[in-house]
C-alpha cells in the first residue's frame, strides 16, 4: 500500500487527497507514507554505486526556487546532457556558493562523475563554486543567457543614447550562434577589431563585460558533445516543476505535519519526485531516440525488473556488476 501510494502521487501526479481517494485513507496517512519513504530514499550516491551508470561527463547546472511554508529555498540540479538523467541534486537555503558547493562536492568524492566539462547560465554563487571544486574543468556559458543578460540591460539599465546598440547586438549575436569555429573566431577578431567604433558609440563598458565572456562561448566547439545552451537542464526542471508547482507544492502539507522539518519534508518529497524521473521514460523529448527510454536506461542501466519506489527504499540494496 505504501509503494501504491507514492506511484499514485508522483507517477499519476495525484494530489494526498486523491491518493487517499483511491486507498480508502485519509490525506493525512498518504502524507505521512509518502513521507516515510522520502526520508528512506537512498542518496546519489548509493543510487551510482548500486546502478553503475554510464553517463556522457557534460553536466549542466541550474537552480529552481522553491518556497517552503513562505521560506524561499533553492533546488540545485545537475544533469548529464547526453542522458538528461540527474547524477546529483541538492535543497539548499539558496544559488549561493555553498549551496552549489554542498552539491559538487559529494559529486566530485561520492558518485564520482566523469566530469568533462559545465555548462551553466553565468550565476555568481554557481560560478564561484566551480572555480573552488572544479578548478581546471571547462566551461560553456549558456549563450541564450549571455544573450537574454545584455537584452535586459540594453532595456532596463542601459543610460545612453542607443547609437550602435543594434549593431552590438547583432555582432554579439554572431559569435554566441556561429555554427562553427572557423566563423566563432571570425566573429571575436571582427568584436575585437571594432573596440575604438564601439567607444565612439559609448559602449565601451558593455564591450569589455562582454569580452570577459568571450573565452566561455566557443567552448563546446573544442569539446564535442558539449552543449552550448542550458536547454537540457530547463526541460528537466519544467518536468519536476509539474509536480512541485502544480499539485501540493510544499505550501499547502497537511496542517498536522510538523512545521519545524518542512524543508526536510520537502527534501523528502524531492528525492522521490527525482527518482520517479530518473526511471520514468520520456515520451516527448525533442531528441527522438530518448522516447520510450527512461534517463537511467539511456545512461546503460537495465532497469526492466525494478519497481522504482522499491529500489529507491535503502533497505532494497542490489549489487551489479
Amino acid at each position: 500500500m505504501h509503494y501504491r501510494a507514492a506511484r499514485l502521487y508522483f507517477s499519476e501526479e495525484s494530489s494526498y487527497r486523491a491518493v487517499g481517494r483511491e486507498l480508502g485513507i485519509t490525506p493525512l496517512t498518504a502524507f505521512r507514507w509518502i513521507n516515510k519513504l522520502g526520508r528512506e530514499c537512498k542518496s546519489f550516491g548509493e543510487v551510482a554505486q548500486e546502478l553503475k551508470p554510464k553517463w556522457g561527463g557534460y553536466l549542466l547546472a541550474d537552480g529552481k526556487a522553491i518556497f517552503i511554508k513562505g521560506k524561499e529555498y533553492a533546488l540545485l540540479l545537475t544533469v548529464d546532457a547526453q542522458t538528461q538523467d540527474i547524477p546529483m541534486a541538492q535543497l539548499a537555503r539558496g544559488e549561493n556558493r555553498e549551496g552549489w558547493e554542498s552539491l559538487f562536492i559529494p559529486l566530485r568524492d561520492r558518485i564520482p562523475y566523469p566530469l568533462q566539462g559545465l555548462v551553466i547560465d553565468g550565476d555568481f554563487g554557481l560560478w564561484a563554486a566551480i572555480k573552488r571544486v572544479f578548478p581546471e574543468t571547462p566551461i560553456q556559458l549558456c549563450v541564450r543567457h549571455v544573450e537574454q543578460f545584455l537584452l535586459y540591460h540594453f532595456r532596463y539599465k542601459y543610460k545612453g543614447s542607443g547609437r550602435g546598440v543594434e549593431e552590438f547586438l547583432e555582432t554579439v549575436r554572431e559569435i554566441l550562434y556561429a555554427p562553427n569555429l572557423g566563423e566563432w573566431q571570425r566573429s571575436v577578431d571582427s568584436f575585437k577589431s571594432h573596440r575604438s567604433r564601439w567607444r565612439s558609440f559609448g559602449l565601451e563598458a558593455e564591450y569589455f563585460s562582454f569580452m570577459d565572456k568571450i573565452p566561455y562561448t566557443g567552448t563546446h566547439f573544442f569539446h564535442p558533445g558539449m552543449p552550448r545552451t542550458n536547454s537540457i537542464i530547463e526541460g528537466v526542471i519544467r518536468i519536476l516543476s509539474r509536480k512541485i508547482d502544480d499539485t501540493d507544492g510544499f505550501e499547502s502539507f497537511p496542517p498536522e505535519a510538523d512545521p519545524t522539518q518542512a524543508d526536510e519534508t520537502a527534501w523528502n518529497s524531492l528525492k522521490l519526485l527525482i527518482m520517479n524521473y530518473r526511471f520514468h521514460p520520456f515520451s516527448c523529448s525533442r531528441i527522438k531516440y530518448h522516447n520510450g527510454l527512461s534517463p537511467l536506461e539511456l545512461a546503460g542501466v537495465d532497469i526492466s525488473t525494478f519497481n522504482w519506489v522499491e529500489f529507491s527504499q535503502k533497505k532494497f540494496a542490489i549489487n551489479i556488476n
